[in-house]
C-alpha cells in the first residue's frame, strides 16, 4: 500500500525574514541589511505573521494525515476509502455434550435450542445452543453450535471452559467446548482501524478454519458449507455452500476472494442436492383401526420427521444412516401420540448414492447433500 501522507515544506519566521532581505538586495531595493531601517521592520512584521500562519497550516495538514491525526471523528472520515470499522459481534463455538456414564440402558436425550452453558465463576460467560439436537441412546457424544449471549472479544473463551449448566433435568450429561470460541470482538475504534491499514497485506489468514469462521460471519450456517482441502491438487480448496440465492452466493465469493492469500487456489460451488426416495413400512398397534384421516395425519408426521432429520444430520458431504433415521421417525411419531409397533425404512435405488459396506451408510460426495424426495408408506396392523 502506498504511503498515505501529505508532506509540506514550511518556513519559520527567521527564514522568511532572511529570504525577504535577500530578495530585496537582489532587486536593488537595499544595498545592505540594516536592522534599524523601516523596510527591515516591515519585513520583520510580515515574517512574524506569515510564520504564525505557516504553523497553523502545518498543524491543520498534519491532522489531515491518516497516520498522524489525533482527532477520532476526523480519522473516521479519513479512513473510509481504505477500511471499514469492525462492529461488535458475538462469539461462536461448537459445544460437545456427552454422557457421564456409558450405560446400556441409556435413553435418547433432546438438547433444546437456547440451552444455556456457562463458564465457571461469579461472572460467567453464557452461550446458548443455536439449534436442538438429540444425544442418541446408542451414542455418547453430540456436537451443537452455540452463540454467546453478549458481544465482545472477551467472549472468545478458551477450550474446555464451557462446562456448566443449571438445568438439573440433564444431570446425566456433561458438556465442554473442545476448541476455543471464535468471532467475538469489540467495536473497533478508528485508531485500531488505522493500525489495520498499516498491516493490511499481512493481517490475513487463509487457513481452512479462518475461511470457515468468515463464512459463518457472512451468514452461512455451521452445517451449510463444506471445505475440502487438496480437492484439485496441492494448494487447492473446494468451498461448497448451500444457499438459495445466486446473488448472495456471488457476494460471498467476492468477500472470501478479496483477501485471498497468494499461492492458494479457491474453487466454489453451490451444493448438489441428491434426491432420495423412501418406502416406509409401519406396524400399528391399538384397539382401533386407523381411518383415512388418521393415516394422512400420520404420513404428514413421518414426512416432517424425515425433513427434520435430514436437515439436522445429513449436512454437506455427510451420508445417511438408515438405522438412525428409523429411530428418529419412530420416536417422533410416538411422541405425537401414535401407537407404532414396528417401523422400517427402505431407501430406493439411486445411482448417485453409494453404500459403505462397513457401516451400511448411504454416502455422498463432499459437494453433495441428501434431500428427501418421494416418501411412500405401507401400514399393517398388529392387533395381538
Amino acid at each position: 500500500m502506498a504511503d498515505i501522507t501529505i508532506n509540506i515544506t514550511t518556513l519559520d519566521e527567521t527564514q522568511v525574514l532572511a529570504d525577504l532581505n535577500r530578495i530585496a538586495q537582489e532587486l536593488g531595493v537595499i544595498n545592505e541589511i540594516n536592522e534599524t531601517s523601516n523596510i527591515y521592520i516591515y519585513y520583520s512584521v510580515f515574517a512574524r505573521v506569515f510564520g504564525n500562519i505557516a504553523k497553523i497550516v502545518t498543524q491543520y495538514l498534519k491532522e489531515l494525515d491518516i497516520f498522524n491525526t489525533t482527532d477520532e471523528a476526523l480519522l473516521e472520515i479519513l479512513i473510509k476509502p481504505f477500511v471499514t470499522k469492525r462492529q461488535a459481534r458475538v462469539a461462536k463455538v461448537i459445544l460437545e455434550f456427552y454422557r457421564r456414564d456409558e450405560s446400556d440402558n441409556a435413553n435418547d436425550i433432546l438438547i433444546p435450542t437456547n440451552f444455556e452453558v456457562t463458564t465457571e465463576g461469579n461472572n460467567p460467560i453464557v452461550f446458548r445452543t443455536a439449534e436442538s439436537r438429540i444425544l442418541w441412546k446408542d451414542s455418547y457424544r453430540v456436537k451443537i453450535p452455540a452463540y454467546s449471549v453478549d458481544m465482545g472479544a472477551n467472549q472468545n473463551v478458551s477450550a474446555n471452559t464451557l462446562t456448566f449448566f443449571e438445568d438439573s433435568t440433564f444431570a446425566d450429561i456433561g458438556v465442554t467446548n473442545p476448541n476455543a470460541a471464535f468471532g467475538g470482538r469489540d467495536e473497533e475504534s478508528a485508531f485500531d482501524a488505522r493500525n489495520r491499514i498499516e498491516n493490511f497485506r499481512y493481517a490475513r489468514d487463509g487457513s481452512i478454519a479462518d475461511i470457515g469462521n468468515r463464512l459463518v460471519e457472512l451468514g452461512v450456517g455451521f452445517y451449510d458449507y463444506n471445505i475440502v482441502e487438496y480437492f484439485d491438487g496441492y494448494g487447492t480448496l473446494l468451498i461448497v455452500i448451500d444457499i438459495a440465492s445466486d446473488e448472495e452466493f456471488k457476494d460471498i465469493i467476492r468477500q472470501i476472494d478479496n483477501p485471498k492469500i497468494p499461492g492458494v487456489k479457491y474453487s466454489y460451488t453451490q451444493v448438489e442436492k441428491i434426491p432420495v426416495d423412501m418406502d416406509i413400512s409401519l406396524k400399528l398397534t391399538g384397539e382401533n383401526l386407523y381411518n383415512e384421516y388418521d393415516k394422512e395425519t400420520l404420513e404428514n408426521h413421518i414426512i416432517t420427521a424425515i425433513e427434520i432429520f435430514i436437515g439436522n444430520y445429513c449436512y454437506i458431504g455427510q451420508g445417511l444412516s438408515v438405522k438412525r433415521l428409523e429411530a428418529y421417525i419412530l420416536n417422533y411419531v410416538v411422541d405425537a401420540g401414535f401407537e407404532i409397533y414396528e417401523l422400517d425404512v427402505d431407501i430406493l435405488p439411486n445411482e448417485d448414492l453409494t453404500v459403505n459396506p462397513q457401516n451400511g451408510k448411504f454416502e455422498v460426495k463432499p459437494y453433495q447433500r441428501i434431500q428427501a424426495n418421494k416418501v411412500s408408506t405401507v401400514f399393517e396392523y398388529n392387533l395381538e
